[in-house]
């Protein structure tokens, strides 16, 4: 009898023991097929671009290739940061969508006068993973403010006026109309409208890529290429350029210090007569217009003095 239960006792056991090792295999066996999300990444390119210790002078420029990819999920953000003694300021962030490929784009600015700078960057997914990577430069020695370009008057027409031209490239002056733009629409990064907005009809300057531009300028829903021009709005709002400083300028000291990436943005609404606006074009020259006229019907225009970095 006593043998009899060991036997019953041995073999339920030994079930016990092959239900486990089926149980855990079947377990790894699933662990080993979970897909490996990759994580995001972003990395800096070499050659030309300003690396890792580089001194550079006030007012010298500085210049990053940067590429992003989301890894498993599409690349959501981009966000570079300038960090001068604990204080960051945001020099970009940008709101994507890319998938599986990789986002590579280029970024210029200038260098400050403080000692040190840290710049980081950092690439976002869809999955709010995130990557970062970070360098320091430093300040070297002299100055290497540049030369700028003055164009005294350019007239642009607001977005139902048909005397003047609409599109402006503003590193040779140049306006284009609807017709003319053709084949140009890579060089434009400027252009204007008037809209009611806080109860005021607004004399707008604005750009190509800014999101609500195409209802203004439907012809820009073809365009390949839309360049970002981004205004400091606080600087307009509040008067920061005196018209004395922008009379005075010959280098680009003024046009660099004047703008600010933290109150930028592709709209610069009540752009009214006498207002002086600082920029920064998508390939990086700052600059500054002094609004000479602005109508603020949608048939009117605005004349514009500009001084830019060349």
């Amino acid at each position: 009898m006593c043998q009899m239960d060991f036997k019953i006792h041995n073999r339920a056991m030994v079930k016990r023991i092959v239900f486990i090792l089926i149980t855990a295999s079947t377990f790894f066996a699933c662990k080993t097929d979970d897909p490996i999300i990759a994580p995001p990444s972003i990395s800096l390119k070499a050659g030309e671009y300003t690396k890792q210790g580089d001194e550079i002078p006030v007012g010298g420029k500085i210049a990053f290739g940067v590429q992003a990819n989301g890894g498993g999920d599409a690349l959501t953000n981009v966000r570079i940061q300038r960090i001068v003694n604990g204080e960051a300021t945001t020099e970009l962030d940008r709101g994507i969508f890319v998938e599986e490929v990789d986002y590579e784009f280029e970024i210029n600015a200038v260098k400050s006068g403080a000692q040190v700078e840290e710049w980081r960057f950092m690439a976002m997914n869809a999955n709010r993973d995130t990557a970062t990577t970070s360098l320091t430069i430093y300040l070297g020695e002299g100055s290497a403010y540049g030369s700028i370009q003055h164009f005294e008057s350019i007239k642009i027409g607001m977005q139902d006026n048909t005397e003047f031209p609409h599109f402006l490239d503003v590193n040779t002056g140049t306006t284009y109309t609807n017709e003319t733009v053709a084949g140009n629409e890579a060089k434009i990064d400027i252009l204007a409208f008037v809209y009611l907005t806080g109860g005021e009809w607004s004399p707008t300057l604005n750009c190509p890529q800014y999101s609500t531009a195409p209802s203004y300028y439907p012809i820009l829903s073809d365009w390949e290429t839309r360049n970002s021009t981004l205004y400091d709005y606080n600087a307009t709002d509040n008067d920061l350029v005196k018209l004395d400083e922008f009379v005075a300028a010959a280098n680009d000291s003024l046009l660099v210090n004047s703008y600010s990436p933290g109150s930028s943005s592709g709209n610069c609404k009540y752009c009214y007569t006498g207002k002086l606006v600082p920029f920064k074009t998508q390939q990086g020259k700052y600059g500054i217009i002094r609004v000479i006229h602005a109508d603020t019907t949608t048939d009117g225009y605005m004349e514009l003095e500009i001084k830019v970095q060349e």
